[in-house]
Parts: structure tokens; C-alpha cells; sequence
């Protein structure tokens, strides 16, 4: 029987694939991919949340070879994301002091300061207008542009490059991005060394870089990595939330009822979405047998976090955006040693962005048949192109 295709395209916005249910029964399974060669792809939960976990799958970007579909030909990410331990945890450790609980809560004022000023925009324009630019994207652009110190007039730039390396569908635009954000940051490096500011990248070159701690060429993956996970990801997150309220007003109702569900909201929004589709890859690092399947060292692994997310053996009902889970043990972010280290910043974003929409614009709602919108499916992260609302 001939391997399935990867990556799979969702016949339904708000589902899955499809066949990540057919191929969950079978466990491990192979699967072709583009450039000819095949890799195995795990969709079940418990396998997706051993894999994050487990060292025997290694995370190592000189090892993935052929799966860097996201980088020009010869080029290495060098970002801590793609390492694997020790180096990996003693880098992320450099990182997480950025994002602390402490941390959190002193940008929560200046989140909400930024959403109230969005919202006051927005009330000022014609309608309808597309919430995807207007809000959805303008806020995590501006939170994650403040926290590195990127200037002002250049948050539209870089927010326009990440979304362009993400994509799937024109690898040489995406190249090309890539090497002028990689300039960018450079100059942004290189000034923040000769005059240090209250953000994010003087700090690591005055605590990290100048004390040895890390290597000079490791800050500008890093400085990436930051940037266009914490824009690109949460930037979907917003829009696909305000989507779900405008998609389902009981649960819109009850939010507006009790406004203490929202966390329950983010959750189970992380959970439905998933939007980190197609970026999760690790490389079998010594033979084994793993979930019945016997991998040998060098194989390719993909980690398809919405299929863990939508299997009804940890989820009950899964295709159902439930405010009523419970306990939401849900992939969005990783797991283990690889979970994201900027998901409390995430979380908090889309906790008030949601929050205070709903209680600006009670009433808003989508300005065009939903079967119009267009989404993402040809990118590492899912997401909507636009959103046409009006109230």
C-alpha cells in the first residue's frame, strides 16, 4: 500500500486533516513527502507528547538534512529551538529569565495599555475593516517589537518577513526574507552593543554575550527565533479566538456571563487551533522501537501537533470547542524539555486581547459569509489571511 502524502490538506477550516484520524489507528506511519523522500509522522497524543520528550529523538538542526524545507539551501538555524541537551537547556535557561512569571506580570499593564489604544482605532475606522490587521496582528507585532527593542517604524517590516519565512509555497521569497531579517537583526545587534537600551537584546549581549555565556554567534538565532515565534504564532492565535466567539455564540455568551473563563477559553482555543501544524520535526537519534513502529537512527520524525490535539482518546469529542474540559492537557506549546518558553507572554496576549474585545464590541461579527475567509494551509502556521468584521 502506497504512503500517504505529507503535509495533509485540512477539507474542513476548522478541523484537521482528515486523515490524521485514519492514520491514528495504525500508529507510526510512513509518510511521502515532497522532495521524494519519506519520513514517519506520530498523530496519536500519547506518541506526539513521548516524542517532545524523549532524547532518543533528537531536535539537532545538522541532523534534520533534507526536512529544513524553511531555510536556503546550506544554511543552519543555530537557535536553541533546534539543539538538543545540554546546550539546548542551558540556552533556553538564558531565555526564560526574559519571560518569568515576574516579567509577566509587569508587561500586563502595558499589554492592556496597547489593546485599549488598538481598540480605540479601531472604533475611529469605516467598517468593515479586517481585524487580522488591524488588531489580531498590530498587538503581538507591537508586544514582541517593544520587548527586543525593534524601532517603531520598522514593526511592519519585520512582521511581514516572518510571515513570508514561514511560508510553505515559495521557498525562494522565503529565502530572501530570510537573509534581510538576518541583516536587519545584525545592524539592530550591532547598535544595541555600542548603545545599550532597556530591552531584550541588550540585555542578553550586557548578560550573556560580554560575559562569555554565549557564544556572539548564537545571539542572532536567537534574537530570530524570538521574533518570529512570538509574533507569527500568537498573531493566529487572536484571530482564530475572536473567530471562534463570532462562530459561537453560546460560548461567546458565556464568556461575556462569566468573564472568569477565559482562561478556560485560551486553553481550549490553543487546543482547537493548534496552530503550530507543520513545524514540529525531530530525527531518530539510535535505533528503537517506539510505539510499535522500529525506527533506526537517522529517520525522520514528524510531530503533528493538531492530530494530538483532536485524538479522542485524550480529548473527548474533540471537533467540539468545549469551555467545560476540564483539565486541558493539550500540546499547543510543546511538552517537557521543548516546551515554549514565551507561553505564559503568549497566553496573557490572547487572554486580554479576547477579554477586552468582548467588552468593547459585544456585538461584533463576521462582515462576510464564512465560507469566504481564506486560511493558511500552506505555511508552518496556521492561521487566516484576513478577517472582515463590522458590529
Amino acid at each position: 500500500m502506497a504512503n500517504p502524502t505529507y503535509p495533509m490538506t485540512r477539507q474542513c477550516p476548522m478541523s484537521p486533516p482528515a486523515q490524521y484520524a485514519e492514520l491514528r489507528a495504525r500508529g507510526p506511519a510512513k509518510v511521502d513527502l515532497p522532495d521524494g523522500g519519506w519520513a514517519w509522522l506520530l498523530t496519536s497524543y500519547d506518541d506526539v507528547r513521548q516524542a517532545m520528550n524523549d532524547p532518543r529523538f533528537s531536535s539537532d538542526d545538522d541532523k534534520m538534512g533534507r526536512a529544513r524545507t524553511e531555510l536556503p539551501p546550506g544554511e543552519n538555524l543555530n537557535s536553541f529551538w533546534r539543539m538538543d541537551e545540554p546546550e539546548h537547556g542551558r540556552q533556553r535557561h538564558m531565555m526564560m529569565s526574559e519571560f518569568t512569571a515576574h516579567r509577566i506580570k509587569e508587561w500586563r499593564p502595558r499589554i492592556q495599555k496597547l489593546v485599549d489604544e488598538l481598540l480605540d482605532r479601531l472604533e475611529t475606522l469605516p467598517r468593515p475593516l479586517d481585524l487580522y490587521a488591524e488588531f489580531a496582528l498590530a498587538l503581538p507585532t507591537q508586544v514582541i517589537a517593544q520587548l527586543l527593542g525593534v524601532p517603531q517604524q520598522d514593526y511592519r517590516t519585520f512582521a511581514e518577513q516572518s510571515r513570508t519565512i514561514l511560508s510553505l509555497d515559495k521557498p525562494e521569497e522565503s529565502w530572501a526574507a530570510y537573509y534581510e531579517m538576518n541583516a536587519y537583526l545584525d545592524h539592530l545587534i550591532e547598535d544595541r552593543t555600542r548603545h545599550p537600551q532597556d530591552d531584550l537584546i541588550s540585555r542578553l549581549i550586557t548578560d550573556r554575550v560580554q560575559t562569555g555565556e554565549l557564544p556572539p554567534e548564537d545571539l542572532l538565532p536567537m534574537v530570530r527565533f524570538i521574533l518570529v515565534s512570538g509574533y507569527e504564532t500568537t498573531t493566529s492565535q487572536i484571530a482564530l479566538s475572536a473567530l471562534t466567539l463570532m462562530t459561537n455564540p453560546e460560548v461567546r455568551d458565556r464568556l461575556i456571563e462569566d468573564p472568569g473563563r477565559i482562561t478556560a477559553f485560551v486553553e481550549e482555543s490553543l487546543r482547537f487551533w493548534s496552530v503550530s501544524q507543520d513545524n514540529v520535526l525531530r530525527v531518530v537519534d539510535e535505533d528503537m522501537t517506539f510505539s510499535g513502529a522500529a525506527m533506526r537512527v537517522g529517520e525522520l520524525v514528524i510531530l503533528a501537533v493538531p492530530a494530538a490535539n483532536h485524538d479522542a482518546a485524550a480529548f473527548p469529542d474533540p471537533g467540539r470547542f468545549d469551555l467545560e474540559r476540564g483539565e486541558n492537557r493539550h500540546v499547543a506549546f510543546g511538552f517537557g524539555t521543548h516546551l515554549c518558553a514565551g507561553a505564559s507572554l503568549a497566553r496573557r496576549e490572547v487572554e486580554i486581547a479576547v477579554t477586552s474585545l468582548l467588552a468593547r464590541l459585544p456585538g461584533i461579527r463576521l462582515a462576510c459569509d464564512i465560507n469566504d475567509l481564506t486560511f493558511r494551509q500552506k505555511s508552518l502556521v496556521y492561521g487566516l489571511e484576513r478577517l472582515p468584521v463590522t458590529w
